[in-house]
């Protein structure tokens, strides 16, 4: 008598599917094998999410059909999000961001505003990125991603922590199906995914929180703007509630010119 067929179950097979997935990737994009440990002396690690479900259209809530709705998440298009995630983040906590922010003001009918754009960021065929062996939970795939960074690198991340930078902490918010800004592009040159832009918004707001509550203890008159950088000291924590990404951070800040209104 034969022995029965051993199947496996679908978890096992999609975890198994998402691993071959992320390997592929790696080959892909250069991830290959650590270098050479005498110039990687610093490494980031953080775990990154990346869900396998796609949040329902507006219609999904109506009688209508969304023809063009797809549940389900193409397990090499997380993959490719998980990544783009992880240089954003890795690159805010090593080069950091220049901003401009503008406090509101009734007053003078201004609305606050607060513009950021990043420094640098690891490129995106860079060997010094690794993934760790993912894991399920429930349709959210939890992906392990180190960084080894180069000298360069590790100069500018040490330079943000080895000198007395000020910091603060915050928290933001964003939708959960925030689109992502058509002229926004991934390392790849591709669509921006669209949860890696909602999570990125909820970091930035949460940075926006953090600088406003530092600079409203340093500037006792109300600027009128306000130009420096900051990095972030450390992954955010980020949770998901109500339909909104919440995210805490803590910055390290750097202000290079305050801007007065002068005479009113």
């Amino acid at each position: 008598m034969s022995e029965p067929v051993r199947r496996r179950a679908p978890a096992a097979r999609r975890a198994a599917a998402l691993a071959a997935a992320f390997v592929a990737l790696a080959g892909l994009v250069g991830l290959g094998p650590r270098a050479l440990a005498q110039d990687r002396d610093l490494v980031i690690r953080a775990e990154f999410p990346a869900d396998l479900i796609r949040p329902p259209s507006p219609a999904g809530f109506s009688d209508v059909v969304d023809p063009a709705f797809s549940p389900t998440v193409p397990v090499g298009e997380a993959a490719r999000s998980v990544l783009e995630e992880a240089r954003w983040v890795f690159g805010a906590m090593a080069w950091g961001f220049e901003f401009s922010y503008t406090p509101s003001d009734r007053a003078r009918a201004i609305e606050e505003r607060f513009e950021l754009r990043p420094r640098l960021a690891p490129a995106w065929g860079s060997r010094d990125f690794r993934f760790g062996k993912p894991r399920l939970e429930g349709s959210v795939v939890i992906v392990p991603v180190e960084w080894n960074l180069d000298p360069a690198a590790r100069a500018e991340y040490q330079a943000w922590r080895g000198s007395r930078h000020a910091s603060g902490q915050g928290q933001g918010s964003a939708r959960f199906d925030l689109e992502a800004d058509p002229a926004e592009a991934a390392g790849d040159g591709g669509p921006l995914p669209q949860p890696v832009a909602a999570r990125r918004a909820a970091m930035a707001d949460a940075a926006r929180a953090a600088l406003r509550a530092y600079l409203t203890g340093i500037v006792h008159n109300k600027p009128r703007e306000v130009r420096g950088a900051f990095a972030l000291a450390a992954v955010p924590r980020m949770s998901l509630r109500e339909g909104r990404w919440i995210a805490q951070a803590r910055v390290l800040i750097r202000v290079d010119e305050i801007l007065g209104y002068g005479g009113y």
